[in-house]
């Protein structure tokens, strides 16, 4: 029952930020890969991997695990992420920065809202 969630959440809008790096231009040819996959910033799909368990026992201890809750998941996820990405970024010195902007530019926090949301509604239905 989590695991769809967590491909959904974790892995699905890492991807589609990094696609979206690659084609917009914000870095250049492998080097958004590298970005995305050989720097600290790896470390942020597995700890939402991890923060999205956490979310489905909190909805689960309240009671809350119906698919028309879809929409405080999806916002419980994305926020989740964002303050993921921002512990991150802290830690990483003068390049934290660059992380928090990627976050917000190429909409990674957005698409945690969506596919977060339409993950659930979809598990729970």
């Amino acid at each position: 029952m989590v695991l769809p969630l967590v491909v959904w959440v974790a892995v699905v809008p890492w991807l589609l930020a990094t696609a979206t790096t690659i084609l917009l231009g914000f870095s250049q040819e492998s080097d958004g890969l590298f970005l995305t996959f050989g720097t600290r910033m790896a470390l942020v799909p597995l700890l939402v991997a991890g923060e999205v368990v956490g979310v489905v026992a909190a909805f689960r201890h309240y009671d809350g695990l119906r698919s028309d809750f879809w929409p405080g998941a999806g916002l419980a996820f994305a926020l989740l992420a964002l303050f993921t990405v921002v512990g991150v970024a802290t830690t990483w010195g003068e390049w934290g920065g660059l992380l928090l902007i990627w976050a917000l530019y190429t909409g990674y926090v957005f698409f945690v809202f969506i596919f977060g949301g339409m993950a659930w509604k979809k598990v729970f239905a």
